[in-house]
């Protein structure tokens, strides 16, 4: 059974802190036409660029949830394409949001692109995103901004609702075999995070989250900014996925010459 979001906290923060999760209805709702223009042009040149952008997960856990010919599109870092974009992360009703969960100091981690195409769109098995860009001080969120209409049945977001308080579960990535997250916090089970276009979820890096398969006859767009506190830095045992480290908004105290320059 499905379960239902809790009764609203009195603020944002306190419902993030709960849940490990906010979603902001119609953040970005005056923006979505030029955002989905602009998604839908990124969407034409990987096409004609003949790379390989499918990025369904591997392993025994995405193929419990998937079967077997489903795909999902995807790439890195939208602002490197598009200006409206990149713009898009300096937004103040944005960053006011995003201040109330991570504090004065906002740092880019990184962006993708999500493109579920219709009926056959890969699903995404529960997991925790910590172990892909570890920070010190477990920072690091999400915010998903859905740029078209989003329900279960096109496998928008779900997530177990309390599960951040759980700490960082091993073998969690969701790209291995099915393990303790999957069978502790199923994909059934989950909140389902529906939303209009133009909504933002914002969860926690130690969030448990997953999405299912798109199985109805309509698209489902999405496009992720992953951000940490200035305090806080990038694990240097982490695996090398790509840190934008700009600041979104106040100052980065982990920066140094090297790291600028590098």
């Amino acid at each position: 059974m499905t379960a239902t979001l809790a009764a609203p906290a009195t603020s944002p923060a306190e419902a993030f802190a709960r849940d490990g999760f906010f979603v902001a209805r119609g953040l970005f709702r005056d923006r979505v036409a030029v955002l989905e223009r602009e998604f839908d042009r990124i969407c034409a040149q990987l096409d004609r660029s003949g790379e390989e952008t499918n990025a369904r997960w591997r392993g025994a856990a995405s193929d419990a949830v998937n079967g077997a010919g489903k795909v999902v599109q995807h790439t890195h870092n939208v602002q490197r394409y598009s200006a409206v974009w990149a713009q898009l992360w300096f937004d103040q009703a944005f960053l006011d949001l995003t201040e109330r969960f991570l504090g004065p100091d906002i740092v880019l981690h990184h962006t993708k692109l999500f493109r579920k195409p219709a009926e056959n769109g890969a699903a995404f098995p529960m997991h925790q995103d910590w172990s892909y860009f570890p920070t010190l001080k477990d920072t690091n969120l999400a915010a998903i901004v859905y740029v078209a209409d989003a329900d279960d049945a096109m496998g928008c977001l779900r997530a177990h609702a309390g599960s951040h308080k759980a700490g960082r579960m091993a073998d969690s990535s969701g790209m291995s075999d099915v393990g303790e997250v999957q069978r502790r916090f199923p994909l059934e089970t989950a909140t389902v995070l529906d939303g209009k276009a133009g909504d933002v979820v914002f969860f926690h890096s130690l969030t448990v989250h997953g999405s299912r398969i798109n199985s109805s006859d309509r698209v489902r767009k999405t496009v992720l900014c992953q951000m940490y506190a200035g305090d806080d830095r990038i694990d240097a045992k982490a695996s090398g996925h790509i840190d934008e480290q700009l600041v979104l908004r106040g100052w980065n105290h982990q920066m140094t010459r090297d790291i600028a320059g590098s």
